[in-house]
């Protein structure tokens, strides 16, 4: 086992993406100071993880991201959110398409 997620937090849904340093990111549909979700990253630390909460959603701009995250060439990172956003034909959203900038 690398990390074991507490009760704030539901693991990822999907792969967790690893990127050339051995750091893991993902997302987790619950969870934050909004309980709506979160993107996440893993770095190794002396044979132990050390968890940071990279962006919370907060229902508006998207919530429950249950896919994995994708990077390109620059190290934008991308995912989806199943639910939120500011659809109206949705009850609570359709959810949201995402970007985090290094």
């Amino acid at each position: 086992m690398l990390y074991s997620f507490n009760d704030n937090y539901i693991g990822p849904y999907d792969t967790p993406t690893l990127d050339a340093a051995g750091n893991v990111y993902g997302t987790s549909p619950s969870g934050g100071p909004y309980g709506v979700g979160l993107v996440f990253k893993l770095t190794p630390s002396n044979g132990s993880w050390i968890f940071t909460d990279l962006h919370d959603f907060n229902g508006s701009e998207g919530s429950a991201p249950v896919g994995g995250v994708v990077f390109d060439a620059s190290g934008n990172m991308y995912g989806t959110t199943s639910t939120g956003g500011t659809d109206s034909q949705c009850n609570g959203g359709c959810g949201t398409v995402w970007e985090i900038t290094p």
